[in-house]
């Protein structure tokens, strides 16, 4: 069986093209319904902002109610939220309508088990079979609202901090004019951390629009003009976070499972392969072991199941903690690394100097057929440039989940020349083929 539909997270597209169609969308309702509806047991859906989630979670709630399901509408959540809500309370699924960190023109479909758990690429390939094919049930599934569900994720994010505060604080939070508005605010205030608010007013077209975990320039800026201690970026879903420090510097995925597995004495982390070589050597300098999984924060779910470690994530901002939640949660992950970085007596600053990351750089190449990484011309260009950095960088070409790119990214000097030169080369080979 094929998964089609689903790329690195979930099915996306252009909304209103396929396949995020009305025709298409009801099919993964109904697909939805007949593979993971249960008897007493509503499925949930949320949403973000973006101008098209409304009528979309709207296509869906029909369609699984088609389906003999009943549906309870969270409306507006961060993604992690939903996966939240779906494990406390006991619903069938959970279906998050949400394009995470793209434009708002972009939308997508996320869905969880009942445990709150993204789904493998066996149950994807379930659901992806049964798209089509599903027909609606006899009898009929009801729809209300549960928009009472969203104090009782705020309460769970506060509490994950023990009791704790962070009073000493002054932070600035960009919440992508996304899913977290408002709700990040709300959390860090809770936590008596001087908020600074950014971007927290969505319209339905200015989600990721010049801020967000993507595109921090204006959080850097903000941070260092007011002095603060530093700065918290989510994106559109609130499943990824960004940080940055008092100097304004980036503060990534790599830094925060650095802090997180030295300060809670973790004896191995699991990342992706996207993750810096520099992290590796900071981890094994303390002892500490690192398992590479393929990218997508369901697949480091995967990878912790397998290795029994509690920590793991990736470089764009999915942290993981399966013991509080089983999927990237950009709120959870910023409070515990402020509790860590708190507790620990240094600053954001002091933990960000003791990982040397190596230059990084990605290149994204706009492509008409994914499928062309596996063209034997090709795929001997990458095998070559990989051989030619061996032992001083590290090459890595793969093709988007999310969108119609290749994603070339070099590691070493000169990472981001090496990595346009190639992205070059392969786009010139396309050409020819």
């Amino acid at each position: 069986m094929g998964r089609e539909l689903f790329g690195t997270d979930g099915v996306r597209g252009v909304a209103g093209q396929y396949p995020l169609d009305d025709a298409t969308i009801g099919q993964v309702g109904l697909a939805i319904a007949q593979q993971f509806g249960k008897s007493g047991a509503p499925i949930l859906i949320g949403r973000d902002p973006r101008q098209s989630s409304p009528h979309i979670a709207q296509i869906l709630a029909k369609a699984i109610n088609e389906g003999g399901v009943d549906v309870e509408v969270v409306s507006v959540i961060t993604t992690p939220g939903l996966a939240y809500l779906t494990r406390e309370t006991n619903a069938s699924a959970g279906v998050m309508v949400t394009a995470s960190h793209n434009p708002y023109t972009d939308n997508g479909i996320k869905v969880f088990t009942s445990k709150g758990e993204k789904l493998t690429d066996e149950q994807e390939a379930s659901l992806n079979l049964a798209i089509g094919q599903a027909q609606p049930a006899t009898q009929v599934g009801q729809s209300q609202t549960a928009e009472k569900l969203l104090k009782q994720y705020e309460d769970f994010l506060v509490a994950s901090a023990g009791g704790e505060n962070l009073a000493n604080l002054s932070m600035a939070v960009d919440s992508a004019n996304g899913s977290a508005s408002g709700l990040a605010a709300r959390v860090f205030k809770h936590l008596a951390i001087d908020v600074i608010s950014l971007f927290d007013k969505p319209d339905g077209i200015n989600i990721n629009d010049g801020c967000g975990a993507t595109n921090i320039a204006a959080l850097q800026t903000e941070v260092l003009k007011r002095k603060l201690d530093g700065g918290v970026a989510l994106d559109g879903d609130g499943d990824r976070v960004v940080l940055v420090d008092a100097q304004g510097r980036e503060f990534n995925g790599d830094h925060m499972l650095y802090i997180l597995a030295v300060t809670g004495e973790q004896i191995g982390v699991v990342s992706t392969i996207m993750s810096n070589y520099g992290l590796e050597t900071a981890l094994a300098d303390q002892g500490i072991k690192l398992e590479r999984t393929a990218v997508g924060d369901r697949y480091v779910m995967e990878g912790l199941r397998r290795t029994g470690y509690k920590l793991g994530g990736e470089q764009s901002g999915h942290i993981i903690l399966p013991e509080l939640l089983a999927t990237g949660d950009g709120l959870l992950a910023a409070v515990q690394t402020m509790m860590a970085v708190n507790a620990s007596g240094k600053s954001l600053s002091q933990w960000r100097d003791q990982v040397e990351l190596l230059p990084q750089a990605i290149v994204n190449l706009k492509v008409a057929d994914k499928q062309v990484i596996a063209n034997p011309k090709i795929k001997k260009i990458i095998e070559d440039e990989a051989a030619d950095l061996a032992g001083r960088g590290r090459l890595l070409v793969r093709p988007s989940g999310t969108e119609p790119v290749l994603r070339i990214m070099a590691e070493g000097q000169n990472a981001k020349i090496t990595a346009q030169a190639i992205a070059a080369k392969i786009e010139q080979a396309i050409k020819s083929l």
